[in-house]
């Protein structure tokens, strides 16, 4: 009962007071021309208890008489009045765009005005995400949030991104944020199919936020530090995105938006094309030579002359050098999306349906996506709102990419063709009997890549619902109750075909695996705001949430095909089946207080605590501590509102400071078993299904954080300025040591590990010019984190946690160095500094040395926009400085002879062995890796727009907006230090700094057209 004590005394708090009256309140919202303001919100002071005027400007809320009502709305000063017992006000609000006093979504989706913050809130507006758009709607927010690193995987349409907000949080959980929809947190993991191990060969199959529609999204909120985003708890550590999707919040008619993209590769390889096909420096002469040196480009010099090739062809010995451009195709992205609103006596609903088609540049693949949104906001009596919304999703995606090693990867295979051989010579893909028209009979495992995206099977079906329902009753005196339920559930299924006749796997293999997820949350709240006198705001309010979580995995695996070309799981002469469920669930309670005096003081103090099942061990009892308890609190003070010389339009110090964490993974405190996919002698077999030793004792990890900052607007709010710097450390950090192989396990889990995180953001935004007739907006945003491992387990000072395909580049953690260092093999010195020799004349290869970090410590936005007579034009640069990244690409076209750096004494021999050229540059490439690490600094043209609105006299009755607008994407690198690969290439989105094989960089033009009726 000791943890309730506290919660029980802010209720009675909450209680007093019941003889308050509650008053309804009618008005109309206008700006300073007399016109009608539609979508205005309007807040009691303090709660979450508001509504929005509709298409007429008119509102209706029903309030205590002592409250205060808060008008908002972006591009307008915000109006704060008091209701003193008034049934009718009426506003007018002047225009000041991106105000810094505008109401801001907050956590647990409450509205609070922004200058009653003591954090850092990021809010984007839908609109600027539905322009120049992406299909994982977390790539449109590169370059436009300051701290915000969005990385996404080369995997192609739907794959998943990796989403870091102030650094890296942990050592060796999710650094993904947090994501909530309208209130309810939803998971977003990456495919765990490629997590950055030597041997990782499949495709990314995106993440869950990938499939929410950017057309239903009224904003996004990032919650940066811990004091944004406490009342999460334990699923707060790595900062919160919160998600607001739109209802008709008086906004009635019917919108339409259509968009549609052309999608392009470009190349960034420049490789040698002096030399072609071949080995010792010669052309092949016969079709089984060709065919044996396939991937060599270590023959003669390309001549022009005609030479046989694989195939039994003769062809001109002369460079390919458009084998990218000839392989991929155009692609496409058509999404269009049709809304109805409608507001009534007693609520409103909207529904919205739309429909994705995307057709992917490698040959045979692409995405379509349906999604339904229904939202319906309602007041059955008088004093009950309830607010109901549910997202239908259906997806499926064809032939997603292989990522990383050439076996069955189209994109290495055409990456690393030999400089004479023309892919199109390979687009037959198959023999006459249906097998794979191999072109490397020295390596099968590289695979014709027409035969790769042709007949390679990697497709994925998810049927995903998302709904939630939250109703709130306020009593006469403003006191509220409200009482939520969410549910995240979704069945995946990933069918995978290495095909009949395959080269590397003849009799073909066939996987089929089907998720079914389950994410329940249900929370309810309490509170009010009490006001005394004219100074004082005291607002407690009191919660408590349940969670469970339920995964269930089926797999089933069919080897050896009986029949050619039959993928059916049914066809397979050997199968096994798999069944992995997971089950775990979280109790909650929490609370907040908020003061403010005389609207430039603002104090919030919150407290949470976390029950896990995650953490009972083997001998629980009920004195096991199995939770843990996050405070916090920050302040602001407006200090403009006390000092406000003539250049001055606001001014503010703020600070905060907490506690977040992040909850274990399942089945990690004590044995799991598991049923193996073979028995014996008719009877199931069992296993510890446990990798690493259990510990019964372990932990959820925490980070306390501290951040103080300001925010300014000067000469006459056209130049704005928030400044930020925070200081996070994480402790608790859970970390798996190496264990005794005689164990039987690879290592133990600990809670040992610490690390550090502190940097400084910037927001710059500036209005050169602002007339009636043209408008500039500059906006600058900047951020720099530095991020150091303090600790791991005990006696352990570095870790390799991710390998690359090459075996020659590592990633790990070092104590006293940033996260995520790129590691690769140095040259060995002998005593006097030179550089040692093998016997051979090759450099020796030395320690495995660190290189950098992979995550960028310096990253920036710099955005324009223009207005002109109906016209707007916008532009985005962004930029990464400083992180590193290990070139697997550079390393196969050293071994294979593509490289420039591979023209080096290239008839020549080396050493005292007379090495041939490729024997020295493949030997060096293993020996001496570190050439491989490079520097990934960028800056990218990222975003160019320009639209027309077309003048409402123009379009008649029916027709309240047109809008048309040319969009382009990812134009152009103006800067990068990287030769050979897109500094932002990856392969898995579960960290950054290890590429290959992935698909090259992919430019979009296209067309926007947004209507309303």
């Amino acid at each position: 009962m000791k943890r309730f004590t506290w919660l029980t005394f802010l209720l009675l708090l909450s209680l007093h007071g019941l003889g308050y009256a509650q008053v309804t309140i009618s008005g109309k919202v206008t700006d300073s021309q007399g016109s009608a303001l539609p979508g205005v919100t309007v807040l009691a002071r303090g709660t979450n208890q508001g509504t929005s005027t509709n298409s007429d400007g008119g509102y209706t809320l029903a309030v205590a008489d002592t409250a205060s009502l808060v008008f908002s709305s972006i591009g307008y000063n915000p109006q704060t009045v008091a209701v003193r017992g008034r049934t009718t006000i009426n506003i007018t609000l002047s225009e000041n765009v991106q105000a810094l006093g505008e109401v801001v979504v907050t956590a647990l989706n409450v509205a609070r005005e922004r200058k009653t913050l003591g954090y850092s809130v990021t809010e984007i507006q839908g609109t600027s995400l539905t322009q120049a758009r992406e299909i994982n709607v977390t790539n449109s927010l590169v370059g436009k949030v300051a701290g915000l690193n969005v990385n996404s995987t080369s995997g192609g349409a739907g794959s998943s991104s990796n989403v870091i907000i102030r650094g890296v949080s942990s050592l060796s959980q999710t650094n993904q944020p947090l994501y909530v929809i309208n209130g309810i947190p939803v998971e977003s993991q990456p495919s765990s199919a490629n997590t950055g191990s030597r041997w990782d060969n499949s495709p990314d199959l995106g993440d869950a936020i990938s499939n929410i529609n950017p057309d239903d999204i009224e904003s996004i909120s990032v919650l940066k530090g811990a004091a944004a985003s406490a009342l999460y708890g334990y699923r707060a550590k790595a900062g919160v995105i919160l998600i607001t999707t739109k209802s008709a919040k008086g906004n009635d008619g019917v919108e339409f938006n259509s968009n549609y993209v052309a999608e392009k590769v470009y190349t960034l390889t420049d490789w040698q094309y002096v030399y072609g096909q071949g080995a010792n420096n010669q052309k092949p002469t016969t079709a089984t030579g060709a065919a044996q040196v396939g991937n060599s480009s270590w023959g003669g010099k390309l001549d022009g002359s005609s030479v046989v090739q694989f195939d039994g062809t003769s062809r001109p010995y002369v460079a390919q050098k458009d084998n990218v451009k000839n392989f991929y195709r155009t692609g496409s992205s058509w999404t269009n999306t049709l809304a109805f609103n409608k507001s009534f006596t007693g609520g409103s609903v909207r529904l919205s349906a739309s429909n994705l088609t995307n057709k992917g540049v490698v040959p045979n693949s692409g995405l379509d996506r349906q999604t339904f949104n229904l939202a319906g906001t309602f007041e059955p009596f008088k004093r009950l709102t309830i607010d109901a919304r549910a997202n239908y999703i259906l997806e499926q995606a064809k032939n997603r990419a292989i990522l990383a090693d050439g076996a069955g990867n189209a994109n290495f295979n055409v990456l690393f063709l030999p400089t004479s051989l023309d892919v199109r010579s390979l687009s037959a893909g198959t023999n006459p009997d249906g097998s794979e028209l191999m072109y490397n009979t020295g390596n099968p495992y590289n695979t014709n890549p027409y035969f790769a995206a042709n007949k390679f099977v990697n497709d994925t079906e998810r049927d995903r619902l998302l709904s939630s329902v939250n109703a709130r009753y306020t009593f006469d005196n403003g006191l509220f109750l409200q009482g939520r339920v969410g549910r995240d559930g979704y069945t995946n299924r990933f069918t995978s075909v290495t095909p009949s006749g395959t080269a590397y796997l003849p009799t073909g293999r066939i996987t089929e695996v089907t998720t079914r997820f389950s994410d329940l949350n249900t929370d309810g709240l309490v509170g009010k705001s009490f006001e005394f006198g004219s100074n004082f705001t005291f607002a407690p309010n009191l919660g408590a949430s349940y969670r469970r979580i339920k995964t269930e995995a089926f797999q089933n695996i069919g080897n050896d095909l009986a029949v050619f070309g039959l993928n059916n799981i049914n066809n397979a002469k050997n199968k096994s089946s798999q069944m992995f469920p997971t089950d775990q669930e979280i109790q909650s309670v929490y609370g907040s207080l908020d003061l403010s005096y005389k609207e430039y003081l603002f104090l919030t103090g919150t407290l949470r605590r976390d029950w896990f099942s995650t953490l009972a061990g083997p001998s629980s009892t009920a004195n096991q501590e199995l939770g843990i308890t996050y405070p916090g609190v920050s302040g602001s003070f407006v200090f403009s509102e006390l000092w406000r010389p003539e250049f001055l339009a606001f001014g503010k110090l703020r600070a905060g400071y907490s506690r977040v964490g992040q909850a274990t993974l399942p089945y990690q405190t004590q044995l799991n078993y598991a049923f193996l996919p073979v028995g014996l002698n008719g009877n199931p077999l069992g296993t510890i299904e446990n990798v690493n030793i259990p510990n019964s004792n372990l932990k959820a990890s925490s980070a306390t954080e501290f951040e103080i900052g300001t925010e300014l607007a000067v000469a006459q709010n056209r130049v704005r300025l928030d400044l930020t710097f925070y200081k996070k450390n994480s402790d608790k950090e859970i970390v798996f040591t190496p264990a005794s192989i005689t164990s039987g396990y690879q290592g133990a889990v600990l809670n040992a590990g610490k690390m550090e995180n502190k940097g400084v953001e910037m927001l710059l935004t500036v209005q050169p010019v602002k007339t009636a007739a043209f408008s500039w907006t500059s906006s600058f945003n900047a951020a720099y984190n530095k991020n150091t491992v303090l600790s791991l387990a005990a006696g352990q000072e570095q870790s390799v946690y991710a390998t690359s395909r090459s075996n020659a580049g590592f990633l790990g953690q070092i104590v006293d160095k940033p996260f995520g260092q790129v590691m690769a093999y140095d040259n060995k010195y002998n005593a006097d500094g030179t550089i040692a020799l093998t016997p051979n004349g090759v450099p020796a290869r030395g320690d495995l040395r660190a290189f950098g970090s992979a995550f960028h410590p310096w990253t920036g936005g710099w955005s324009n926009d223009f207005t002109f007579a109906g016209f707007n034009f916008g532009v985005l640069v962004d930029g990464k400085f400083g992180g590193k990244i290990f070139s697997a690409t550079d390393y196969y076209g050293t071994v294979f002879g593509l490289r420039k750096q591979t023209l080096v004494n290239r008839e020549g021999t080396f050493g005292s062995d007379n090495l041939d050229a490729a024997t020295y540059y493949s030997t060096l490439a293993d020996n001496v890796s570190k050439e491989f690490v490079q520097n990934a600094s960028f800056i990218k043209l990222r975003q160019v727009t320009l639209g027309y609105s077309f003048p409402t006299k123009l379009l008649g009755s029916k027709v309240q907006r047109l809008t048309l607008s040319l969009v382009a994407r990812n134009l152009a690198i103006l800067m990068r230090k990287t030769d050979n690969i897109d500094p932002e290439s990856s392969y898995n989105a579960f960290t950054q700094g290890l590429e290959l094989g992935g698909i090259p960089p992919v430019r979009t033009f296209g067309l926007n057209l947004n209507a309303k009726f």
